[in-house]
């Protein structure tokens, strides 16, 4: 009898080499392809043809990691024994990391029972049962992780030459602005928001101050660029954490009026990627080309405003020193980054200033808080969470020893089981022999064949349930034990405060008051385990 298959359809195409053409779509023309010839694959094959299918598409997601919504919703499905067979139209489609697609090939599809087919590649996992999926896989996997850095590298290449023709290639256009109904790669003004920047404009020629036109704004609830965004675009990640509350700040005003697209010139490539396999990119000269689209203020209404906001300090070639808590203390109410002032005396402090030019605000505007106070609640909460961790460690290397053995157990189980299985097969086909040769009746045949048949499947449900114990025991084992105990080691004999330190164990530190901190651990999954 032949095995009983329900199938996940993975399917991926990456910002870099999507076909999408002009227009708002809600899916690309090479999701529908991949959809398209593997369906096809399907329905001519002999054996799946009838068997249900599960579809999980990342639209706009890399493949140089594996850090994407619907393979992450895939594998767990295949954890919990939901789908026992993967296809994808081709390895690159699954991944361009070749270690890590070797590394499910020939490690964990295989401890949990999956069947993987690469159409394009003509792999099928069932034609290597007991052997490695051989060096052409490798090979392929090697060239798919070249391709996508050379690919990379070229789609990077062709968009500065669009930016030098004065092209806008953003996926979704400034404040201000809208994607042009009829131009592609081109921009032109949105009613709305432009109507907004070009206040913030006339405030600032007019003599009104950042403060004042951030007051301005809030008593009138315009909406941020960000929550104008969210109210166009719902259903986009971007912004998708900010505060329901309309809360203007300098920031956001500087930006705008420093922001030289609004006469007209396009403005582009202000930062610079640090490497092809990095997020992380630095200031660089832009691309500016002139007269690209309209403007929403004058070249010299823009150099007016700018002699308003030159009177403050020019900050862009100040060089940010990594003190123990930078980016880290956050206000418990608006959620965003305290201020860090430092008074004549030498003393550093921190405050909430991103609400001081909202009337209706429930922060704390005015009252400050030590950074001497916080750092040292810091410094005694990672000590006391190192010395948890270290307990932690101690029993989880216990429990791991028991789990280790509870796992050799069942696997033990499991190839008596098997074996036993196989004897059993061996036992009907010979009974069936005896049958057909007349040493047995036809009633004894019957008799001890349906014996075999139920001991058989009383095997394959004790094989079922036993796998399950695996995958359970397996799952128990917190994912972040390595990370955690290698971090513990790295700063175990830390004698003071550092960057690195606060940066290793925490995510945020919340202050709610002056006897309210709150502090959120990267770790989180250890000290609710």
């Amino acid at each position: 009898m032949s095995k009983e298959y329900t199938i996940g359809i993975y399917i991926r195409l990456s910002l870099a080499d999507e076909d999408t053409g002009y227009g708002n779509k809600g899916e690309s023309d090479s999701i529908g392809n991949q959809r398209m010839l593997i369906n096809r694959y399907l329905d001519n094959h002999p054996v799946l043809r009838n068997y249900p299918r599960l579809e999980f598409a990342d639209d706009g997601y890399t493949g140089t990691n594996f850090n994407r919504p619907q393979f992450t919703a895939m594998m767990e499905k295949v954890r919990r024994s939901e789908i026992n067979l993967i296809i994808v139209k081709d390895f690159s489609r699954f991944s361009r990391d070749y270690i890590e697609t070797g590394n499910y090939l020939e490690c964990t599809f295989p401890f949990m029972g999956v069947r993987f087919i690469s159409i394009n590649d003509g792999y099928d996992s069932d034609e290597y049962k007991g052997t490695t999926g051989g060096l052409e896989v490798v090979m392929r996997s090697i060239i798919y992780a070249a391709y996508s850095k050379d690919l990379s590298v070229k789609t990077t290449s062709a968009k500065v030459q669009m930016m030098k023709q004065g092209k806008y290639v953003g996926g979704y256009a400034p404040y201000g602005y809208m994607m042009h109904p009829t131009k592609r790669n081109a921009l032109a003004i949105d009613p709305d928001s432009a109507a907004v920047v070009r206040r913030i404009f006339d405030e600032a020629i007019a003599g009104n101050n950042t403060s004042a036109i951030c007051k301005m704004l809030n008593d009138e609830n315009v909406p941020t660029p960000g929550q104008y965004f969210r109210s166009k675009y719902g259903g986009n990640k971007k912004f998708s954490h900010m505060s329901e509350k309309i809360s203007w700040d300098v920031a956001m005003v500087l930006r705008i009026l420093k922001y030289q697209i609004y006469t007209g010139d396009m403005v582009s490539h202000r930062r610079k990627k640090c490497g092809v396999s990095t997020k992380k990119t630095v200031a660089q000269e832009p691309i500016i080309v002139e007269g690209m689209h309209e403007a929403i203020v004058s070249k010299e209404e823009f150099e007016l405003a700018q002699r308003v906001i030159r009177t403050g300090n020019d900050c862009s070639n100040r060089k940010v020193k990594d003190y123990p808590l930078r980016g880290l203390v956050l206000c418990g109410n608006c959620k965003r980054t305290l201020q860090r002032s430092k008074r004549k005396n030498g003393s550093v402090f921190y405050a909430c200033h991103h609400s001081v030019h909202d009337s209706d605000t429930e922060c704390r505007i005015g009252e400050r808080y030590s950074e001497a106070m916080l750092e040292a609640i810091v410094y005694n909460a990672i000590g006391d969470y190192l010395a948890l961790a270290e307990k932690q460690s101690v029993q989880n290397r216990e429990v791991g020893d028991i789990r280790k053995a509870a796992i050799k157990e069942c696997a033990a189980k499991i190839k008596a089981l098997q074996t036993q299985t196989e004897q059993l097969k061996t036992a009907k086909l010979r009974l069936y022999e005896k049958y057909t040769s007349g040493s047995i009746s036809k009633d004894d045949y019957l008799k001890q064949k349906q014996e075999a048949d139920a001991k058989l499947k009383e095997n394959a449900e004790a094989i079922r349930q036993a796998h399950e114990r695996m995958q359970e025991l397996d799952s128990e084992q917190s994912c972040s034990d390595d990370r955690l105990n290698a971090v513990c080691d790295e700063f175990r004999g830390s004698k003071a405060l550092s960057f690195e330190l606060t940066h290793a164990f925490i995510k945020a530190i919340y202050v709610h008051a002056q006897d309210n901190i709150e502090i959120v651990w990267k770790f989180d999954d250890f000290l609710q385990g």
